[in-house]
């Protein structure tokens, strides 16, 4: 009984945070408050796909330790341009590690997103900024997340964010208190209506 009211005023003090949060943010688009990260793999072969998501996970690395205490979009914007040279080098180390000789190419600028759904977060389709690394030909599938507010770091798996898990479900209540305006929150609305 005591867990159930423990996490009822859990969800009641998440509910109130992000409604204060999503007021104050009331007439940004959502597309001004997110900065993406978007991988695109040389073809859609196993061995470029494996790849991509190497080089996913060392750019997610180092950009973890780069954005740890932003808190600004613009602050977020200007670090993600100014690691362009760092996060070209990371790529390229993985590509040759891995034995091949794709180029790379990054680059960081506005770009347009179909719907995207992490888990129980959906961002709209849309145009966004975004940090692109392109790798090779750039002709295969496509792996993106949010780097600001930062949910690459916090889940840089494929399947998103999930609500099913206590350890995930504290992680992202930080995160929640960021969401802006236009974000929806599939699992964690109906759950507040049972």
């Amino acid at each position: 009984m005591g867990k159930k009211i423990f996490m009822f005023i859990i969800m009641v003090t998440l509910v109130s945070c992000t409604g204060i949060y999503v007021k104050e943010l009331r007439g940004t688009p959502l597309q001004d408050s997110v900065l993406r990260l978007h991988v695109v793999a040389n073809s859609d072969t196993v061995t470029d796909q494996t790849l991509k998501i190497e080089v996913k996970d060392a750019v997610i690395a180092m950009m973890k330790e780069d954005f740890s205490g932003i808190d600004d979009l613009d602050q977020a914007r200007q670090t993600a341009a100014d690691k362009v040279p760092d996060i070209k080098q990371v790529a390229e180390e993985v590509v040759d590690k891995k034995g091949f000789t794709y180029p790379v190419k990054v680059s960081v600028g506005e770009y347009e997103f179909p719907t995207k759904s992490y888990g129980n977060f959906v961002l709209p389709q849309g145009d966004y900024q975004a940090v692109k690394v392109i790798i090779g030909e750039g002709q295969g599938r496509n792996w993106w997340c949010v780097l600001f507010p930062p949910l690459c770091m916090v889940s840089s798996s494929d399947k998103g964010l999930s609500m099913d898990s206590r350890a995930e479900a504290r992680i992202s209540f930080k995160c929640l208190e960021l969401l802006p305006r236009g974000a929806k929150l599939g699992q964690l609305q109906n759950r507040t209506a049972e």
